[in-house]
């Protein structure tokens, strides 16, 4: 039972850290150089920038990247010219290797993104491939979901071998808390571009949107939440697709400085256990939507999961239709069902919609793309926010 009131309980005091300082030093610790940047696509883009600025030979201006790849991925490669082309993943989201490798076929020296999805998706076993069979291979790792662990992908250890370490590493800071803008990427070698200096209407636009969402969560203005998310819409419309890579502003700087990182991580991680079981029970599971397999890390001597960033299911759309009993819900999509919960304060976002091209490329793909929804978990909420979560998403399928 959920309790107000009664006796206070013990609070644990967490670490706070400078998440600057923390993975600064764990980078150059490992050798690596790390740039600290707004935003995700910029930390691409500005990875993208040092490929060129390094050699932009004919077999670099292709890159082969996991058919389920959000636009803010893609799109700071095709803006430079390069060519995308996407790869297949497994049914668990890890990567097709066989596959992979018969995409790249002759080319001497590939550039390769790889991401290990929602922590579950273990990319080494493929990097490892990858070397194997093409030495010269530029390897780019988006570490975004597993982004609150640098112990270990920052650690050359975690790889096994050094040969088999990522020639760079990318992550966008701001999906995991409340700054208005910051990513970092990591290479193995200086980077030989700079990126921008300066604030940008990007950072001080997010930053009013943020303090806006703060008043609206005090005092309900329906009004105060119309602005401040047409702050964060028209905040995004002014990325130019990673053209530009600016450094991290001086404000998310500032906050990143004083983190209760202890408390981000425990939270999110009784958070997710907490929902995953309660989402497990129900009645419709296996049926109406499936939870994806937590992954075994033992035989990469982890002896616990990563911290998680978000909790993914994947609704299965025929089932829901078939024994629906309303006339809505007979005609229902993943989208439909996302408005329904979002009407009742529960907001699942799509991760991610993906291109025709690589739906066509990508079956498994394509299903997660149209299928797939994911709940926040993260330190702003507590277990009785999973029960309310949970019991609302139990409520609407039982509504249908």
């Amino acid at each position: 039972m959920y309790e107000i009131g009664s006796e206070f309980n013990l609070t644990e005091h967490y670490d706070r850290k400078n998440l600057i300082s923390f993975f600064t030093d764990k980078a150059e610790k490992s050798g690596k150089y790390i740039e600290f940047l707004r935003c995700g696509r910029d930390a691409i883009g500005f990875v993208a920038d040092d490929i060129i600025a390094d050699d932009l030979s004919d077999d670099k201006k292709t890159v082969f990247m996991p058919a389920l790849s959000c636009d803010s991925m893609v799109r700071p490669f095709e803006v430079r010219g390069f060519k995308v082309v996407y790869y297949r993943l497994n049914d668990n989201l890890t990567v097709h290797t066989d596959s992979l490798i018969d995409a790249i076929g002759d080319v001497k020296s590939p550039v390769v993104l790889l991401m290990n999805f929602y922590g579950i998706a273990e990319v080494r076993g493929s990097i490892e491939a990858l070397r194997d069979k093409y030495p010269d291979a530029i390897l780019i790792e988006d570490v975004t979901h597993i982004l609150f662990n640098p112990e270990k992908y920052l650690d050359n250890a975690f790889y096994g071998k050094d040969e088999y370490v990522p020639d760079y590493q990318v992550g966008s800071i701001r999906k995991w808390l409340g700054v208005p803008d910051g990513a970092f990427a990591v290479s193995k070698k200086e980077f030989i571009m700079g990126a921008l200096t300066g604030e940008t209407d990007f950072s001080a636009m997010r930053y009013e949107a943020l303090k806006e969402k703060t008043e609206y969560l005090e005092n309900g203005d329906n009004e105060l939440k119309d602005h401040y998310r047409k702050l964060l819409s028209d905040a995004e419309d002014t990325l130019s697709d990673g053209l530009d890579p600016y450094h991290i502003s001086d404000m998310s700087a500032d906050i990143l400085s004083d983190i209760d990182a202890g408390t981000l991580e425990a939270r999110r991680n009784v958070n997710y256990r907490n929902l995953y079981k309660r989402l497990e029970s129900l009645p419709l599971c296996g049926k109406a939507f499936r939870l994806l397999t937590e992954t075994e890390l033992s035989e990469y001597g982890i002896d616990y999961a990563y911290t998680p960033f978000m909790l993914p299911i994947v609704l299965d759309i025929d089932f829901m239709r078939r024994s629906a009993i309303t006339e809505e819900g007979k005609n229902i999509t993943r989208d439909g069902f996302e408005r329904r919960l979002a009407v009742r304060g529960i907001y699942a976002p799509v991760l991610w919609p993906i291109s025709d091209e690589a739906a066509k490329v990508c079956e498994v793909s394509a299903e997660f793309s149209n299928n797939m929804l994911a709940f926040w978990i993260d330190h702003r909420y507590n277990r009785f926010d999973m029960e309310q979560a949970a019991g609302v998403f139990d409520e609407e399928l039982s509504r249908l």
